[in-house]
């Protein structure tokens, strides 16, 4: 491929995908992944949930398969909802129903296989991991998949399982692994790629460059037309955030604009909090605390892991839509929007998360 060729791989204005749902095709676009779906996906991501949504023939808008970035450190994720397995699998005419269920051990070892995710609280250690059967009528044989808890069990930074791997959520999540695994097992072809999204990045590999890169050299031009339109800032604004006189001082220190622009993201942030700081009356009484709009730690702390938990589990694609549109609230993440909403509606952003968890 010429260099041109590469320079000009992604192009949003003509990057879509279009998908077959409930017989009707849906054009999903470079713009709405951006604006809608994950606004911190770098172009590369977005071209690739793109390809993927067109090869697997799923609606994100049907909240059938996600994109997920809550940090622009974080490598975006691919996600495919377990309905979506389900759906393909009965689409398929060999399809022919599953079974699935948690493993048990007792104390001298031996293992039990319970349909369903019904456990007793004293039953909890006993509690091993899931298992499934996905049946096919061209097959004498179903495939067969179990799994071990301490694989599946996803841990926060500090050690503890997260909000939907909490011990009492456990076995249905253990059985809803289990059978995901089963389907992907039992319909090879059908379900190709669906498992980790390097699969897909290593068919377009070489032919998407990186998000600031012209050819060979820097593309300055997007660089800071993104920085001015995305972040609102000037060359100046950034060369003040970033500490030197050009961007081109971190260029020749070995940083790619890629590095610098996650730099400028969480800069951008922290400087908003320095501004509600400074910019804070002296003249309140003293029995009045200042309330300082973007301090998530003294006025309305949300953890980051638990709602990151909450939204994949609830499958809500659009929350920075609802974000927006409630509050009037702008960020370039999920997580800048949440820090930019004031402690009032913070706390009332997590009563709206619980009660849609408690309703799920």
């Amino acid at each position: 491929m010429t260099e041109t060729a590469v320079a000009t791989a992604i192009q949003p204005d003509q990057t879509k995908a279009v998908v077959q749902w409930q017989g009707i095709p849906v054009t999903i676009t470079f713009q709405d992944v951006k604006g809608l779906i994950c606004p911190l996906a770098m172009d590369q991501e977005v071209a690739i949930f793109l390809k993927t949504c067109q090869s697997l023939q799923l609606n994100p808008f049907a909240n059938e398969c996600f994109l997920i970035k809550y940090d622009s450190r974080d490598k975006a994720a691919f996600v495919i909802a377990i309905d979506s397995y389900l759906k393909a699998a009965e689409n398929n005419p060999n399809y022919d129903g599953c079974e699935a269920g948690i493993v048990l051990k007792d104390s001298g070892g031996k293992l039990e296989l319970r349909e369903g995710a019904f456990l007793l609280d004293e039953e909890r250690p006993r509690l091993a991991g899931g298992w499934a059967r996905v049946y096919r009528k061209d097959r004498s044989r179903p495939t067969y998949v179990a799994v071990n808890k301490t694989e599946c069990v996803k841990m926060t930074r500090e050690g503890k399982p997260t909000q939907f791997w909490a011990e009492p959520k456990q076995p249905w999540m253990l059985r809803k692994s289990a059978l995901k695994r089963a389907l992907v097992e039992a319909f090879p072809s059908l379900f190709a790629g669906t498992l980790a999204t390097a699969e897909v990045a290593a068919d377009i590999e070489g032919t998407l460059p990186p998000a600031f890169q012209n050819g060979d050299d820097p593309d300055w031009a997007r660089f800071w037309i993104r920085a001015r339109e995305e972040l609102g800032l000037t060359k100046e604004d950034a060369h003040r955030l970033l500490g030197v006189e050009s961007v081109k001082e971190l260029i020749e220190q070995g940083h790619s604009l890629e590095q610098i622009w996650e730099l400028l993201i969480e800069w951008v942030c922290e400087s908003k909090a320095d501004n509600a700081a400074i910019d804070a009356p002296d003249d309140l009484p003293d029995d009045e605390p200042v309330v300082l709009f973007d301090d998530p730690v003294e006025e309305c702390p949300i953890d980051m892991d638990w709602l990151r938990d909450a939204i994949i589990e609830l499958q809500w694609a659009d929350v920075g839509k609802w974000l927006a549109e409630r509050y009037k609230v702008h960020g370039a993440s999920v997580r800048a929007m949440v820090e930019n909403l004031t402690p009032e509606q913070k706390r009332e952003f997590v009563a709206e998360v619980e009660r849609r968890v408690g309703a799920k």
